[in-house]
């Protein structure tokens, strides 16, 4: 056995109130834990099993024992099981009696600590076939005679949940899964004492996705619904909301077989909502979403024959009651954006309501509004309030048009309404008309929002701008949406074009009020509003005001320099800093965007360059520090080489040093994406000018795309990256071939290996894979194509080397059109792609065609059937038209 040491003084300090000592604590156990893993664990296995300590000694002993098998990080999760696997058998086993010994602890907290544990490492252990005795040794705690206390039995069934919610359901057993469900509904009888009643509904909910069996046995699904139902009319009112948390649970599952039940779960539910405490009431509703959720998801889906309509045959008689929830707000709730309860969930409810239901419930909506709008009493006006936003989403612009134009002065008086919470759910009622139904007028039908209307409009949310910082940050969402609406970027002029300088400088001055705001949550969340209803102020600009886009510009890099003169002095005031200039980055960017869209605005930029590319050099020099920003700047410094093009080469060989050192910073995997992303903006605005830089680019793009660290969606953008590399330095590229090929090869089996799989959880990814391999194999036949067609320099070693990979490329584009995963449809932008490659192909080796023919694998044909019922309507149409055409003379196939 390992050598034990006495912990407890250290495990008891990571609970101190003084963070030197809880410091030291932890680097005292992490110093054991690195110097001698198994010690380590003996240790705290020790702390957690004496009874003799004190409570907080063992708990942490707990989490530190879960610590150690577990994480958060996936990367750092697979190194913690794989020391857990390699640690000596004897002392796993003595960990895992130790553990089951502890179920019987009388120290409460102790039980539930040790449960989450035995789940962790049960989540390894049965994966790896280890721990046989597990789930027989939790069933000896609920089924022996005389029974176990009931503090044992509450701790089994919750250990029962826990391991059914980590543990795949693919490594249980048939059996195993019996017994857990059968200990699990024992738990819930009526004998139980309450404290195990509710353990056993809460394992009921982890474990219900493991019932499929049991659902499709009339007999075994009745008494499951049976169980839970009686649990809504527990005495216990946290036995009532777990039994409607598990009710939703079964609703999300086995939808399709709810129908028997409906009318008996209407009268517990509305019975509930309308009588019982807040807390079962907000749960019961939640089953309601739940079912709006599930229906809305196949009628999104084109599934309209799965759909049950319970929501449609239910909402005459639900509506009335969620639209009187809605007028029981707690104003101390509405102060913590935490909570969640009846009028909140109501509120979510019937906007999932207003998007199934349509037309049919606007009219029972406005007259609950026009009941209730003038009312006396705040609750009242607010939740008349909050159902007219509700309902923007769902029912025809048509129906809603006269109430919109009738209600928009009223809205815009509200916003003075001497409460609040009106006048902060006034302001999220706009934003609501300005999204759904503001730009979306029928043909011929006049402006929602007139010329006329604007003035005291704007008037009157520039001045709420003033308001307390929850109410504002609606206000800039509500003019942001507002510019949106009218969305002239091609027009010579907009509506807001008179308002625009006024309306962008009192958001400026808004965010920087907000900035020095004391209510750091709320005026953090408003300043950020603030700049984005700028920047899409913006990019919605009209023409007539290129010119003050160009003058904000100059006012953003003033204000960029002038911060990194600030001394920073704290963590703190760097990180406040970091998220300014980040915020003032983005608004550089849109300006240069906006600028960039019009010839003559851009010649404007050209005096400008320098100054905006030191800037933003300077802002990434920062980052280097730890007090600037890097995503924001970065991506800004993209768009400039798209302002600048090849002229971008001047500043390369200072770029390239925060190039190399994003795309290795893996720990922010995001800062490294849009790295890859400018990486390849700059390659297309410089062409063979990267060509210097790229033995360098190359070999850590490579490295990236092979490492476990690095995150996997960066990997398909660093393959895209590669195409656009391989399009800027054409024949020069054949350096990197071989290499490159290689990479690509491993990339399509993956993508293969997923299509066989059949995880519906993998398609979205796959697709960006696959567009990530379609781009890079794009760059590289038409970067090199000249070579290879004229046998020039490397071109006929290139063909050659490319011609190996025809067989991988066919297998892998004929697997995307053998996909099923996502239904008989395939994503429209990938199936182009692939056929568009299959043409380049065709077109750069004409030997191509030849071999397509031959190959046995005919699936990819199903891509051009698809691609050809789409229509013309993208924008690749006319490409993937010639590809077709040229496939059809390659290989002499009829499609």
């Amino acid at each position: 056995m390992a050598l034990i040491v006495d912990l407890s003084v250290a495990l008891a300090s990571t609970f101190s109130h003084d963070a030197n000592i809880r410091q030291q604590a932890e680097q005292h156990l992490d110093q054991l834990k690195q110097s001698n893993f198994p010690s380590y664990l003996a240790s705290i296995t020790n702390e957690l099993g004496n009874e003799e300590r004190a409570d907080d000694v063992r708990q942490a002993a707990g989490l530190q024992l879960k610590n150690s098998v577990d994480a958060k990080d996936q990367a750092r999760r697979a190194d913690l099981v794989a020391k857990w696997m390699a640690t000596d058998v004897a002392l796993k086993q003595h960990i895992r009696d130790v553990l089951l010994r502890c179920l019987h602890s009388p120290k409460g907290d102790v039980r539930k600590t040790t449960a989450l544990v035995i789940a962790k490492i049960a989540s390894i252990d049965i994966q790896n076939k280890d721990w046989p005795t597990l789930i027989p040794s939790l069933m000896n705690n609920m089924g022996t005679q005389p029974p176990t206390p009931v503090g044992t039995r509450q701790a089994t069934l919750t250990t029962l949940g826990y391991i059914c919610e980590e543990v795949d359901e693919s490594l249980l057993s048939p059996d195993n899964i019996n017994m857990i469900l059968t200990a699990i509904v024992a738990g819930m009888g009526a004998t139980e004492a309450d404290d195990a009643r509710l353990a056993a509904i809460k394992a009921l909910t982890n474990a219900i996705h493991l019932a499929k069996n049991n659902f499709e046995v009339d007999n075994e699904r009745n008494y499951l619904m049976q169980v839970v139902c009686q649990g809504t009319q527990a005495p216990s009112q946290p036995m009532r909301v777990a039994a409607f948390q598990c009710l939703q649970h079964i609703a999300d599952n086995y939808y399709p077989k709810l129908q028997s039940y409906m009318t008996e779960l209407y009268g517990l539910t509305t019975k509930a909502i309308k009588e019982d405490e807040d807390e079962v009431a907000t749960q019961a509703i939640e089953f309601w979403s739940t079912i709006a959720e599930f229906e809305l998801e196949l009628l999104d889906d084109g599934k309209d024959s799965e759909c049950k309509n319970f929501i449609v045959s239910a909402a005459d008689y639900l509506l009335p009651i969620l639209l009187e929830c809605l007028t029981k707000q707690d104003e101390d709730a509405l102060e913590d954006e935490g909570t969640w309860n009846r009028a909140m969930a109501a509120g979510f409810c019937l906007k999932l309501l207003a998007r199934i239901c349509k037309d049919r419930i606007v009219t029972q909506v406005l007259n609950f509004i026009q009941a209730n709008i003038s009312s006396t009493d705040w609750h009242f006006r607010e939740a008349a309030t909050f159902a007219f936003g509700s309902i923007m989403e769902g029912p025809s612009v048509l129906s809603l048009d006269p109430a919109v134009r009738s209600g928009l002065p009223f809205l815009v008086n509200a916003l003075k309404d001497p409460n609040r919470i009106v006048r902060e759910t006034t302001a999220w009622t706009l934003g609501q008309v300005f999204e759904q139904v503001h730009g979306c007028e029928p043909d011929n039908a006049a402006p929602i929002v007139s010329k006329e209307m604007l003035p005291s409009l704007l008037t009157a949310l520039v001045e709420s701008l003033k308001d307390e910082p929850r109410v504002a940050y609606y206000v800039c969402d509500a003019v942001r949406l507002l510019a949106l609406g009218f969305n002239s970027a091609g027009d010579d002029t907009s509506p807001l074009s008179p308002y625009l300088k006024d309306l962008v400088q009192k958001l400026y001055e808004a965010a920087e009020v907000f900035r020095n705001h004391p209510s750091v949550e709320n005026s953090g969340k408003a300043q950020i509003a603030a700049y984005e209803a700028i920047n899409d102020l913006v990019r919605t600009s009209a023409r007539d005001t290129l010119e003050f886009v160009g003058t904000l510009l100059t006012v953003v890099l003033r204000a960029i320099n002038a911060n990194l003169e600030v001394p920073i002095t704290s963590q703190q005031a760097a990180e406040k800093m970091a998220a300014l200039q980040g915020q003032l980055c983005g608004m550089l960017q849109v300006c240069m965007e906006r600028l960039c869209r019009s010839e003559d605005a851009r010649a404007a930029l050209v005096p400008l360059r320098d100054q905006i590319m030191e800037t933003l050099l300077k802002v990434l020099t920062g980052t280097q520090s730890g007090a600037g920003v890097h995503e924001e700047a970065m991506l800004a410094a993209g768009t400039f080489t798209v302002a600048v093009g090849p002229d971008f080469e001047k500043y390369l060989q200072q770029f390239m040093v925060y190039i190399r050192a994003g795309l290795q910073d893996h720990m922010q995997w995001q800062v490294c994406l849009s790295t890859v992303g400018v990486l390849g903006d700059v390659s297309r605005a410089v062409g063979a000018a990267i060509w210097p830089y790229c033995d360098e680019l190359v070999s850590i793009i490579l490295a990236n795309l092979g490492s476990p660290n690095v995150h996997r969606n960066i990997k398909p953008e660093l393959l895209t990256v590669l195409g656009d590399m391989a399009l800027a330095i054409e024949g020069l590229f054949a350096k990197y071939l071989d290499a490159v090929l290689t990479i690509l090869r491993q990339a399509m089996q993956m993508s293969v290996q997923m299509v066989s799989a059949n995880d519906y959880d993998t398609y979205d990814y796959n697709n960006l894979l696959r567009r990530g391999i379609i781009d890079a194999f794009s760059g590289i036949l038409q970067g090199m194509g000249d070579d290879i067609t004229r046998g020039t320099n490397s071109g006929p070693s290139s063909r050659d080397r490319l011609m190996q990979e025809l067989p991988a490329v066919f297998h892998f584009i004929s697997s995307i059109g053998a996909d099923k995963t996502a239904g008989d449809a395939f994503d429209e932008d990938v199936a182009r792609a692939a056929i568009a490659l299959l043409g380049d192909f065709c077109s750069v080796m004409p030997a191509t065609g030849t071999a397509l023919a031959q190959h046995p694998g005919r699936e990819w044909t199903a891509l051009i059937s698809f691609i050809l019922s789409c229509g013309d309507d993208s924008l690749s149409s006319n490409n993937v038209n010639w590809a077709i055409d040229l496939l059809r003379k390659a290989t002499n196939l009829p499609f």
